[in-house]
């Protein structure tokens, strides 16, 4: 592990700023301990991938804040950095405490997943049901549980609450809730989703009836083509067969057999390329990937890049799907410059 001093700028001295100080970015440490951004910056980053400071998602003028871990209460200071609907949006979830995902405005339910540091999502399953809520950051998570509870049966009183201790790094715990009548089983998984894309404005000719499924039009840069409706989580087969897409389907079908949730997609070439969000299982709970899935051949060192860029971009670790084979650079690419992504054949 490289070893990064220059004067008063050791890694030791910059870690109790970030304590004592944080949430900060690196001029703020730079004028307490003098030296340069450059270097600050680097020092933050090994910190963080040591696990010692953590990264936020609000910004103050573009750059990302540092803290430490039992300060974030702190992270408070930051909300005036948020435009005005994100303000708004914290205010009322830590008013609010709970908010459910479906019974919001589709402006709200967009701000929430921007404001990431102040609002934690919890899927709840019922029945085969899922709903999405969100609870203020610093609201425990067994409050949280009781408030969600009384909204879903208010009428019932829960007898027994189960929970089931967590891995060591914390991230998804198992909840059975025992109810005199009926029996309800909640699983409750915590992880960050991706903020939804903003909807288009929709003209009268346009609109499309919600049934059973809510649609989803992302934001369209201009000159861009139009890409295909995005449909949330369920997919029954009559729907489907609509796609008329041979090779959606053959994703759909990978990732319903090794259990990894689609969260949404956007088919940017109808044979060969989808972007998607999945939510991929594991022993300590889901974990959120970017996906990108391309019907070809031969895929190169270039393919790798630009997926590894645009996961790089979202904040979120990288699968890439393919229906072919990787070249002999694009294999040392991956070992070597691209750790964590992973990359399956199908």
């Amino acid at each position: 592990m490289m070893k990064i001093q220059m004067g008063n700028l050791s890694k030791e001295a910059v870690l109790k700023i970030v304590q004592m100080k944080g949430p900060v970015i690196p001029n703020y440490v730079r004028k307490e301990l003098g030296g340069e951004n450059l270097i600050i910056g680097a020092i933050l980053s090994e910190l963080a991938s040591e696990g010692k400071v953590k990264v936020t998602h609000t910004k103050i003028g573009g750059t990302p804040a540092y803290y430490t871990a039992g300060t974030e209460s702190r992270l408070q200071s930051l909300v005036p950095h948020l435009n005005e609907k994100d303000r708004k949006t914290v205010e009322l979830l830590r008013q609010s405490r709970v908010l459910k995902d479906s019974d919001l405005t589709p402006l709200l339910r967009v701000s929430l997943r921007n404001i990431r540091d102040f609002a934690k999502p919890l899927e709840v399953s019922m029945r085969g049901q899922r709903e999405i809520y969100w609870k203020w950051y610093l609201l425990p998570t067994n409050e949280a549980e009781q408030i969600i509870s009384k909204q879903v049966r208010p009428s019932v009183r829960a007898e027994k609450i189960e929970v089931r201790a967590p891995e060591p790094t914390p991230v998804r715990k198992e909840i059975k809730i025992e109810m005199q009548q009926p029996i309800i089983e909640v699983r409750k998984e915590i992880k960050e989703i991706k903020p939804e894309p903003v909807k288009e404005k929709e003209k009268p000719k346009e609109r499309i009836k919600e049934k059973k499924e809510k649609i989803i039009k992302p934001l369209v840069a201009v000159g861009a083509k139009k890409p295909e409706i995005q449909k949330e989580l369920v997919m029954n087969t009559e729907e489907l067969e609509k796609e008329k897409n041979v090779f959606f389907k053959k994703i759909w079908e990978y990732c319903k057999s090794n259990d990894i949730q689609i969260v949404d997609y956007k088919i940017i070439r109808k044979k060969s390329e989808i972007e998607l969000t999945v939510a991929v299982p594991s022993r300590i709970g889901s974990q959120e990937y970017y996906c990108k899935a391309k019907s070809k051949a031969k895929v190169n060192d270039g393919d790798l890049s630009s997926v590894y860029v645009q996961g790089q971009a979202k904040k979120l670790p990288v699968i890439f799907i393919t229906t072919g084979e990787l070249t002999k650079k694009a294999k040392d690419m991956l070992s070597r410059d691209f750790k964590g992504m992973i990359v399956k054949k199908i």
